[in-house]
């Protein structure tokens, strides 16, 4: 597939103690993170911060253990640390939850925080999944060897029904699955043809209130045979489809 571009930006460092790595990264600019920033006028954080298990390919579940909370408003504390506990699966892209101020002093992100988008593509796809719903981004630019790269942001919530939620959302869809831009989804409103790197996609979702997982964006870049009907995929079924290709989102983010 198409080389990953430089990511010279990245600075990486253990944040935990464990079988995986963590990282520290700071914020590059003219980046995902930097949009994201901007966004929603976080001007006093440098950094993003990543356990074990929020990084793809992780096979760790980073929000909580069998034994103790998930993480909250205190992310380092060590009572959070115990027996850890493997996803179903290797993580199919990145979590971005914490932060770090210019002070040093860890954040969080927070529903309804705006969400940018990555690359300039057409929305395609969207479900439910367990925190909000996935929409899939076509970037019918970008292909290689019979398949094109698509972005699939998790954890999103949905546009209410007001003219002036319009702006924040690809468009006002009913928690359900559809697909096709352009078509009407809801009552009277359609999803537009094209979205431009750094316009807004969404607002990441609140987690239901019976839910132990901390508010975050689920960010995955896939290369999708063309072949492969995009309305047909969730999150079960990608991990045992050959037409679908995983990859690390992280060298897209900070470029």
């Amino acid at each position: 597939m198409a080389p990953y571009p430089e990511h010279s930006d990245v600075a990486l460092s253990p944040l935990l103690l464990g079988s995986e790595r963590g990282m520290r990264l700071r914020v590059p600019t003219e980046s995902f993170f930097s949009l994201f920033i901007q966004l929603n006028q976080l001007d006093n954080v440098t950094h993003f911060l990543f356990q074990p298990g929020m990084l793809f390919n992780d096979t760790l579940k980073w929000w909580g253990s069998r034994n103790r909370r998930p993480l909250s408003n205190h992310p380092w504390s060590e009572r959070h640390l115990d027996v850890p506990v493997l996803r179903p699966r290797p993580h199919e892209g990145i979590d971005i939850c914490l932060m770090q101020r210019f002070d040093l002093r860890p954040d969080s992100v927070l529903p309804q925080m705006l969400i940018p988008a990555l690359l300039p593509g057409q929305l395609v796809h969207f479900h439910r999944d367990f925190l909000g719903e996935t929409l899939y981004f076509r970037h019918a630019d970008i292909r290689e060897q019979g398949a094109v790269l698509h972005t699939l942001y998790g954890h999103v919530s949905s546009a209410p029904k007001t003219s002036a939620t319009l702006a924040s959302m690809p468009c006002g869809h009913p928690h359900s699955s559809g697909s096709v831009c352009g078509q009407p989804l809801s009552a009277g409103y359609n999803c537009p043809s094209f979205i431009d790197r750094g316009q807004r996609v969404g607002t990441i979702s609140s987690p239901p209130a019976t839910c132990s997982v901390p508010a975050h964006l689920h960010i995955s870049c896939a290369w999708i045979r063309e072949e492969q009907q995009v309305e047909e995929l969730n999150w079960e079924n990608m991990a045992v489809n050959c037409n679908v290709l995983f990859v690390d989102p992280l060298p897209f983010l900070v470029q």
